[in-house]
């Protein structure tokens, strides 16, 4: 029997996750866990609206300038690690179903420091 052990780490999640790609996860991820097309009091509509205008919006500074984030969202956003789990739990569903058809163990660690 053969035993493989595999890390893997996705750098910089936050500030390069693909927006489309993340904005449409959210959207599947939420009309999955709807009931009538809302979530609690929400629709989904309103979700989505609420994330883009989030992810549109976010500004920072460097060197006494401005700039407009257009890649990822902003590090230490609640909003932008809940979208990151959700598009990292989509994206690693084939992967877990290939674990499982194959006796496999898979986990993931998010570490925050």
């Amino acid at each position: 029997s053969k035993t493989t052990f595999l890390t893997t780490d996705v750098e910089n999640l936050y500030t390069m996750i693909p927006r489309i790609g993340a904005l449409e996860a959210l959207g599947r991820f939420c009309s999955k866990n709807s009931k009538q097309g809302k979530i609690g009091t929400f629709a989904i509509d309103h979700f989505m609206k609420m994330a883009r205008l989030i992810l549109d919006t976010n500004c920072f500074a460097y060197n006494n300038k401005y700039y407009k984030q257009i890649r990822g969202g902003a590090m230490g956003s609640a909003f932008t690690q809940v979208l990151a789990n959700i598009y990292m739990f989509e994206w690693e569903q084939d992967l877990i179903q290939h674990q499982e058809t194959h006796n496999g163990i898979y986990g993931r660690l998010i570490k925050k420091i």
